[in-house]
């Protein structure tokens, strides 16, 4: 012991000395460089100035190692003398011993009890040097072999040992790539201690917390999946990422991912949650199977609705997302559907969907407050919309269907009135009925309602309205009342705008 002790100071006085006449040559040639030509002294000033920053890290990593490879030697020569102790207080025998008549054998329980004493003050005495030990050395390793997992750049600006609750390294401010496209501000690594100080580590599971991705970051997940160098770089098994904030739009909100791994480098399975929402994801051949749940999840685009209980299971194979059956509750209501996703120069998304007792006046309350119409609304539809992004993805939408619309109304006109006074078209007011039905096409900022079909007490009426994008109105309707005191019949037109329709006969 005592001779290992005095070749790793000598040792240490060596390397000390070698790396202070490196830093003296090194001083002297950029000394006699910069007094020679100040025309290069300009040039490596200039750069100096955006190494600023880097030089005094290393500058202080430098200091820092020197003061810590102090502390090393001061702690080890204490435990090597508390060890030397211990040692020759067994081998030496006591006074009262030497005083009898015939000395005692030692006895191999104490012996085995200072086997352990060393072994344990061992331990304890490595576990100490770890967590004093300059870890840039060591860092260098994890950030190499991350990097090769990943199939790109990755820095820890610092790293520490800690033993409890599970032995792990806990790092800061790590980034991924090189304009830094991905970053966490702090995390930990579960590891295979030992492997630290050999060529290759074993790395068990990582935790990150605080992370940011970019969207440079979230187009190159898929090139850091990639299962292909991750078996030789030495495989990671869990990956747990908290508080994940994608710089995406719209944006998406705070989630917690955890990725479960194959010593192969293959994704096993990925579970990605936040407050209202959760999806599962498992590997198959050709991409991805999910299934995923929200709650109370307003829609991050188009307008401003309110999902409840929604359940779907689909695949995710490149660039196309395949939903082949979903269900949401929704407006009071129920709606089910199939959805399909493609993105590449742009973002397409279809769905047929089909509404069971949907609330009217709150779906059409979700897209202007100009008018009221209420009941129960069932209905089979076709829907697309696309755009140059996921933020303009409602910016060109068509959808077509039948609807139905049971015992309701409909404000700002009252029909009744409109078939006994000409005035009353210009009038507001509130019109009944047991049952409206029609179809529906939508492009272009306009809809159109035809074969529109209105059955409401003693009136009955039909005809086709198509509505701008400004919300004007014109159309045509033919009404009439039966009842057993009047009867009328005619044709209107319909003219004015949602909030303020005009209903006038003629035509």
């Amino acid at each position: 012991e005592r001779k290992a002790k005095e070749e790793a100071e000598m040792r240490a006085r060596i390397e000390m000395r070698a790396r202070e006449t490196i830093a003296e040559d090194t001083r002297a040639k950029v000394q006699a460089e910069l007094e020679g030509d100040m025309t290069k002294r300009a040039e490596i000033e200039g750069k100096a100035q955006a190494k600023a920053y880097m030089a005094a890290k290393e500058k202080a990593e430098s200091d820092e190692d020197e003061r810590l490879r102090a502390d090393q030697a001061r702690r080890a020569r204490e435990i090597a003398e508390v060890l030397r102790t211990r040692v020759e207080a067994d081998d030496v025998a006591p006074d009262s011993a030497k005083a009898g008549a015939k000395r005692r054998p030692k006895r191999r329980g104490n012996l085995l009890r200072t086997a352990l004493a060393t072994l344990v003050l061992l331990l304890l005495g490595g576990v100490a040097l770890l967590m004093v030990l300059p870890l840039r050395p060591y860092t260098a390793k994890v950030e190499k072999s991350m990097s090769a997992w990943l199939n790109d750049t990755v820095k820890i600006d610092a790293m520490v040992f800690r033993p409890i609750p599970t032995p792990h390294l806990k790092v800061q401010n790590v980034t991924v790539g090189q304009l830094l496209e991905a970053t966490a501000q702090e995390g930990r690594i579960y590891l295979d201690i030992t492997t630290l100080f050999g060529d290759k580590l074993a790395i068990n599971a990582i935790e990150l917390d605080g992370v940011k991705l970019s969207p440079e970051a979230v187009k190159r997940l898929p090139a850091w999946g990639k299962p292909e160098g991750k078996a030789e770089a030495g495989g990671i098994d869990r990956i747990t990422l908290k508080n994940v904030q994608l710089d995406v739009k719209p944006p998406l909100g705070a989630f917690n991912a955890n990725l479960q791994f194959g010593r192969d480098g293959v994704m096993r399975q990925a579970a990605l949650n936040s407050t209202n929402w959760s999806v599962g994801l498992k590997p198959v051949e050709k991409g991805f199977e999910f299934d995923g749940t929200a709650s109370n999840m307003p829609l991050p685009v188009g307008a401003p609705m309110v999902v409840n209980g929604v359940r779907l299971k689909g695949t995710w194979s490149g660039n196309e997302i395949l939903v082949p059956e979903f269900e949401a509750d929704a407006f009071e209501g129920k709606v089910n559907g199939t959805l399909r996703i493609t993105w590449g120069s742009g973002v397409r998304l279809e769905s047929d969907l089909a509404l069971a007792k949907v609330n009217v006046q709150q779906l059409v309350g979700a897209f202007t407050k100009a008018i009221v119409i209420t009941g129960r609304a069932d209905g089979n539809f076709t829907f697309a919309a696309e755009g140059p992004s996921v933020e303009q993805l409602f910016a060109a939408t068509r959808s077509q269907g039948k609807f139905r619309v049971g015992d309701g109304t409909i404000s700002n006109v009252d029909l009744v009135a409109v078939m006994q006074s000409d005035s009353a078209g210009q009038r507001a007011g509130v019109t009944k009925f047991v049952e409206l039905a029609g179809e529906l096409a939508a492009a272009d900022n306009r809809v159109s309602y035809r074969n529109v079909n209105l059955q409401g007490g003693v009136l009955r009426g039909n005809g086709s309205v198509d509505l701008g994008g400004n919300g004007a109105l014109n159309g045509r309707l033919s009404l009439e009342i039966r009842s057993q005191v009047a009867q009328d019949r005619g044709s209107f037109v319909v003219t004015g705008n949602v909030q303020r329709p005009s209903i006038r006969r003629g035509g």
